[in-house]
């Protein structure tokens, strides 16, 4: 995968196990690191002496903010954000890869944003909501962050600042709060959601974004179905997601629209074409063997991390061919990103013998 080499222009500590490293992009790297609000990089370094590469989130916004900017927080046992948080300082070099990710998607009329953030999550969930508004429409905002105490509140400059806009709510949620405390307390569950369900209710459509541990959003989106919200209008940022799917759950099939290509229910050998910052890389794949394997043992250099279909870094767009997908896809993508082409290259295994797709195309 490529990295670039960016400077660490500004350390800012957020809180004691959080800090956001701003970097400045040098003009000609403009288009290669133009990204969407809610998108991640890779971050790639060998802070325990070995290769690590570690996805972040963008807590910048595009075409607001002159500069990139990651929020990260120190997690136990973790080499990569240990390194970052306590050790990296202004004028550091790290490699970086270019933004990634599909967690927002614009749209054309005004929506209720309903914007759920746990701990860290508020990373990108806050870049959306500052993109919002810098739009100018008639949405609506309802921002809900959870945390443990108030000291631990990442980012909360920013976050307090979106409740200065006349259609935007922000509440803090302590689970354990201090004396002097006059927010709401607990947690942004269920129980806090349903207490909340009533004053929601807006002509605006509905769109919700989580970002946090994933017993929190699972509970969320789960609470937000039963209540008739569209899967199709829940978007998430998964921090530890790991896949609870299997080969042998079944799968579904997708055929790019208007491709009138045949596919097969058996599993195919087939040649695969990449479409990577503008380049073609072309493989062969093995029968019933995942895209991105044979790209990888092909030596295509392409964007990927975990290669279980958690990171969404293999992100791509199906433009010829047809493919079968592991139903753990949905856990990372929605079904209208399917009905769009967009998949895993991770979790898509050819089922014709020709398949290309497009790294660069996502949106």
């Amino acid at each position: 995968m490529a990295t670039y080499t960016l400077r660490v222009d500004k350390r800012v500590q957020e809180t004691d196990d959080t800090v956001s490293l701003y970097f400045r992009v040098p003009g000609d790297l403009a288009t290669t690191f133009g990204y969407r609000p809610g998108q991640f990089v890779a971050v790639e370094d060998d802070p325990a002496g070995e290769d690590i590469s570690r996805q972040y989130s963008l807590s910048s916004v595009p075409g607001t903010d002159p500069w990139l900017r990651i929020t990260v927080k120190r997690i136990d046992g973790g080499a990569m954000s240990t390194y970052l948080v306590d050790r990296v300082s202004e004028g550091d070099l790290l490699e970086i890869a270019p933004p990634r990710g599909r967690l927002y998607v614009p749209t054309d009329e005004p929506r209720h944003y309903l914007i759920l953030a746990a701990g860290s999550g508020v990373a990108p969930l806050v870049a959306i909501a500052r993109h919002v508004l810098d739009g100018g429409g008639d949405d609506r905002i309802t921002f809900l962050y959870g945390n443990r105490t108030e000291d631990g509140i990442i980012l909360r400059e920013e976050v307090d600042a979106l409740a200065t806009h006349p259609r935007v709510q922000v509440r803090h949620v302590l689970s354990r709060p201090g004396e002097d405390w006059i927010g709401d307390r607990g947690r942004v569950d269920p129980a806090y959601l349903k207490g909340l369900w009533e004053s929601l209710a807006d002509p605006r459509p509905l769109s919700v974004f989580l970002c946090g541990p994933e017993e929190f959003m699972t509970a969320a989106e789960e609470f937000l179905v039963e209540r008739g919200v569209d899967i199709n209008d829940i978007r998430k940022e998964s921090f530890d997601l790991v896949l609870n799917d299997s080969d042998d759950d079944g799968a579904d099939d997708l055929l790019v629209p208007d491709d009138a290509a045949d596919g097969t229910e058996e599993p195919v050998a087939a040649r695969v074409i990449a479409v990577v910052g503008g380049e073609e890389y072309e493989a062969e794949t093995e029968a019933d063997e995942p895209l991105l394997s044979a790209l990888l043992r092909s030596g295509a250099d392409v964007p990927f991390s975990c290669q279980e279909g958690t990171c969404a870094s293999c992100i791509v767009k199906l433009a010829e061919g047809k493919v079968r997908i592991r139903p753990g896809v949905l856990q990372t993508l929605r079904p209208d990103d399917l009905q769009e082409g967009v998949v895993l290259a991770c979790l898509s295994r050819a089922r014709t013998d020709r398949v290309r797709i497009d790294f660069d195309d996502i949106f």
